[in-house]
């Protein structure tokens, strides 16, 4: 076929860094090997923060008359690279790499909100012009996505496109990528087709049938240019916008990076003020709607758990915490509005409550919950799912006795940000620092680990990796099952490096099982403790169908992994492993292996979570 240039508007390229050689690729990500069973790899990850940013990395052009592309600070985002009316270049580090079924990229963007001068109405989002494009040396083929979804492919070997923005607006109904917020997509090109998620939500999944286009060879085609172009490649010049944390991958990412992850420690602002550990009078003589906790910001679909001892003047039913979830806003000033208040007497009140409905266990004898809630462990979590809010409050009598209250209401359209605060009332609680947490719920891909027999040997069955960003911890839970032959026979934890097992670049930290044992780069430095342990006879009946609760916690360097094991007869097994890991600043991965073991995961509690006094 003929080989044409497409009408664009490159102009003089203001070059300002010069790039790596082809082969520092090579020697950064090697070949994948002779391996053909599709094996996801991240083969580039490019993040703007100075520690972490090789400036070699990208070339920086402008359009005409336009200002070149630049690295700059975002209140969000930390560093970012900010593309005024320009552009950047860069190697393509899956020149070297073999791929058996796709191509995918994550990244944040966003895009300038343009307003009209003359009429100051909001102009629709740029559709046309290039997030991303591969092309070949001189220009004459290329690949490039758009923000609608337009995906458009010229090569030697044939030509494709859809979701044109002159024929489909994907973007109208809802907006793909609404300008002026920070959005993170997803995209995987595969041999068949392809799919966008945008902020954990797939938006377009395609598939094309071989006979109509191979879109194998878009998937080779990028693997074999020489460069990647960020925001350009289309037949207009792409319009302002900002991007950050670029990662390239070799075949088809999972539902794990698809997600949208949690944009790291001080990206967002989760508390107001200075900590409040201790809310209200310690003699409970604060009247009502004197007495407040920070704010506690949650953005669309965050969860966050509060976990306090709760202390009344037992006059009232209502002496005791109260919760408000409202706008993003001061109380009582501009913006301000409730969208519910909540009480734990299973009363309330706000914009969104009549539409609201209560379930709960436990209530029924006011005199004794009275007494009850004087010392109390109490536990409210607040979970956002779109427009949906659900609290759910659990409170612990120092007798034992247990009163459960769950409120669930729609709160506007779920996209916005959100308030929630404790108010006292003749009441004061204090908070658990270490339990007192943001969360970040973790999708399961497996729920059964392991042969339900508990046949399966060492090494061969493992659970999801489990990703642990810099300033996050992660909760698991599960119940364990055992052939009951050796100590060992349960659950066992890996903490690695971020890479794949046995992978380029796969090194473990430490691995560790139930019967206190281990071994790993960074287990001899490491120190135990344990309660609960002495008879392992009795260890080994008890794990049988024991629930088990684990925590790895970061601070800094230092890892700490906690396990409590709760048997069906109320033994408990608690043990303890701290050590240091790398410096603290990396990505680490966590997961689980049996052996002679099986285990079933809790989908509604494994998370990642921030604690909101730091």
């Amino acid at each position: 076929m003929k080989t044409r240039k497409w009408p664009v508007p490159i102009l003089v390229a203001f070059t300002v860094l010069s790039f790596w050689a082809c082969e520092d690729w090579g020697q950064m990500d090697p070949p994948a090997g002779n391996q053909k069973n599709p094996k996801l790899e991240q083969v580039a990850k490019i993040t703007f923060e100075d520690k972490d940013f090789d400036p070699q990395s990208l070339n920086y052009y402008a359009y005409e008359g336009g200002d070149i592309a630049e690295i700059e600070d975002d209140n969000v985002h930390g560093k970012v690279l900010h593309l005024p009316d320009g552009y950047a270049r860069m190697f393509n580090p899956l020149n070297n790499v073999e791929v058996q079924n796709g191509v995918s990229l994550t990244f944040w963007v966003k895009q300038a909100l343009r307003i009209d001068e003359e009429t100051e109405e909001e102009l629709e989002p740029d559709l046309t012009g290039a997030l991303f494009s591969f092309q070949n040396s001189n220009g004459t083929q290329r690949m490039f996505l758009t923000s609608n979804g337009w995906l458009k492919y010229e090569g030697v070997d044939g030509e494709y496109e859809v979701n044109n923005p002159e024929t489909n607006k994907v973007s109208k109904n809802p907006l793909l990528l609404p300008a002026g917020e920070w959005h993170y997509m997803a995209i995987t090109v595969r041999n068949d087709g392809y799919s966008i998620y945008v902020d954990g939500k797939q938006r377009i999944d395609k598939t094309v049938e071989k006979s109509n286009f191979d879109f194998g060879k878009i998937v080779q085609f990028m693997t074999g240019t020489p460069y990647i172009y960020i925001g350009y490649g289309s037949d207009t010049p792409t319009q302002e916008m900002w991007i950050d944390d670029i990662a390239i991958y070799r075949n088809q990412i999972t539902d794990s990076q698809c997600q949208m992850p949690n944009i790291g420690e001080g990206a967002f602002e989760y508390l107001v003020g200075d900590p409040i550990i201790t809310v209200g009078a310690e003699d409970n003589s604060a009247a009502w709607w004197t007495v407040f906790s920070n704010y506690f910001r949650m953005p669309a679909d965050g969860n966050m758990k509060f976990k306090f001892t709760n202390y009344t003047s037992g006059a009232g039913n209502w002496n005791n915490w109260c919760f408000c979830l409202c706008t993003d806003a001061e109380r009582d000033g501009n913006g301000y509005a409730e969208y519910f208040v909540i009480r734990s007497d299973l009363y309330g009140w706000g914009d969104n409550y009549a539409s609201g409905t209560w379930t709960n266990e436990g209530y029924g004898d006011w005199d004794a919950f009275r007494a009850d809630m004087q010392g109390a462990e109490v536990t409210v979590t607040v979970q956002r799912n779109g427009a949906t809010a659900t609290v759910e409050a659990v409170a612990k009598a120092i007798n034992g006795n247990v009163y459960k209250e769950t409120f669930t209401t729609t709160c506007g359209d779920g996209t916005q940000v959100v308030r929630g605060f404790f108010i006292m009332d003749g009441s004061h609680i204090v908070f658990d620092t270490e339990e007192t947490a943001a969360l970040t719920t973790v999708p399961l891909t497996k729920t059964t680990i392991g042969a339900e027999d508990c046949s399966s040997a060492w090494w061969t069955e493992f659970s999801d990796y489990f990703q642990i960003p810099v300033g996050q911890n992660l909760h698991l839970e599960f119940e364990n099952h055992t052939n009951g032959t050796g100590n060992w026979n349960n659950w066992n934890l890996c903490l690695c490096t971020d890479a794949e097992r046995n992978g380029n670049g796969y090194a473990e930290y430490f691995v560790i099982r139930s019967d206190l044992y281990g071994w790993g780069d960074s287990y001899a430095s490491g120190t135990w403790t344990s309660e609960g342990y002495g008879d392992w006879d009795i260890f080994r009946a008890d794990m049988e169908g024991a629930t088990v609760v684990i925590d790895i916690q970061r601070n800094g360097a230092t890892v700490t992994a906690t396990a409590v094991a709760t048997s069906k007869n109320g033994n408990v097994y608690k043990e303890a492993f701290v050590t240091d890991c790398g410096d603290g600043n990396q990505t680490v991965r966590a997961f689980l292996i049996v052996d002679g073991a099986h285990l079933k995961m809790d989908n509604s509690n494994c998370y990642l979570y921030t604690p909101l006094f730091k």
